[in-house]
């Protein structure tokens, strides 16, 4: 494959991963806030942060503005200077679509070219003023539409396994994020008391963020507690959204990937891999909580930071030197942006579309 088009296989299902996650963390926040009592100034900051955003969020709408769900959510779904919102992630998709399509199948273009001309009408955005809820859930509806297609439309061979390496690297970061959430909520409270009813809404409130809180419940058959839930998002090996199955999806994938193109041995990439997962196969969860899960979710996603800066060298542009590529995306030559709380921040700035892409 031409690195060009390994590239852009790469971001595609990320970006599909990315809106995906984004509108669950919308949808589900906005529950969060109807259900429980929180403070004025952080109804949506612990959102805004996990996602690298709060340094942009406060220079374009304003550091006061955390209250207010109309901005916060304007923010995540439609602004386009935010380099995670729902149309900055489906747009770039489109995009890396665009450029490979004598790669991806006939049905995939449909399938995302219709998601976006609906994204960008005047049908959506009444969707999203009259039903929020029934607006995200079509937004994630329309990712797993995509993800399926792709799946069964396209050869099982380096183009769909570099689109899934993507997805997989992303949907561990994703996971990693959205159970930080807690942390930039409640701060080191579940170093103290990690059971309290309060905290044990918050338990919930990660597995509802993550998509777990079924399967968890089949796996558990009990009330959801730290450790249980921390150890099930972190390293259960059948569920879909863990870190541990992300990271083993990619090295298997990354293996086919070097087998494919000859390899004669591991690259760094790989090798990051295998070190995140021996780690999280030996770590105990009782010293993860007590020294800190806010630090094993850093870790997490720096090693998908690391991860994606190795393939970049190793794949998707073999002539670049570790001081001069940043990770970017094959549509655009975007900066890196920067997290306090989450470093580094895999996570793209894109520069600001025109209002008539389509």
């Amino acid at each position: 494959m031409i690195s060009r088009v390994a590239d852009s296989c790469f971001w595609l299902l990320r970006y599909i991963e990315r809106a995906e996650s984004c509108a669950r963390l919308a949808s589900v926040n906005r529950m969060l806030l109807l259900d429980a009592e929180h403070d004025r100034a952080e109804r949506w900051k612990p959102v805004i942060v996990v996602l690298g955003e709060q340094a942009r969020f406060e220079e374009l709408v304003g550091a006061e503005r955390y209250h207010d769900d109309e901005d916060a959510e304007d923010y995540l779904t439609w602004n386009q200077k935010n380099s995670v919102s729902l149309r900055s992630s489906l747009y770039w998709a489109r995009e890396n679509a665009r450029m490979i399509r004598e790669v991806i199948s006939r049905e995939m273009w449909e399938t995302l070219n219709t998601s976006w001309q609906w994204f960008t009408s005047k049908a959506a955005q009444r969707e999203y003023k009259n039903d929020r809820s029934q607006f995200y859930r079509r937004i994630r509806s329309l990712c797993a539409e995509f993800i399926g297609t792709s799946d069964s439309t396209m050869l099982h061979e380096e183009p769909l396994d570099f689109m899934l390496l993507g997805m997989a690297l992303e949907r561990a970061n994703q996971t990693a994020r959205l159970m930080d959430v807690k942390h930039h909520r409640t701060g080191s409270a579940e170093r103290e008391s990690l059971e309290t009813p309060w905290q044990s809404a918050q338990w919930v409130s990660q597995l509802k963020l993550c998509a777990a809180e079924e399967p968890f419940l089949k796996r558990h058959r009990a009330a959801p507690t730290g450790r249980r839930v921390v150890e099930f998002l972190l390293r259960d090996a059948s569920f879909p959204r863990s870190a541990l199955h992300c990271f083993e999806r990619a090295q298997l994938l990354l293996r086919r990937i070097e087998a494919a193109t000859g390899r004669s041995a591991p690259t760094a990439s790989l090798t990051a891999l295998q070190a995140m997962l021996t780690h999280l196969r030996e770590a105990k969860m009782t010293d993860v909580l007590h020294s800190g899960l806010h630090q094993e979710l850093t870790r997490v996603v720096d090693t998908v930071a690391l991860v994606c800066d190795q393939l970049q060298r190793d794949f998707l542009d073999p002539t670049s030197t570790p001081e001069s590529t940043p990770e970017s995306t094959p549509a655009s030559t975007p900066e890196v942006t920067t997290e306090p709380d989450l470093e580094p921040d895999p996570q793209v700035q894109v520069p600001q579309q025109s209002q008539s892409q389509s």
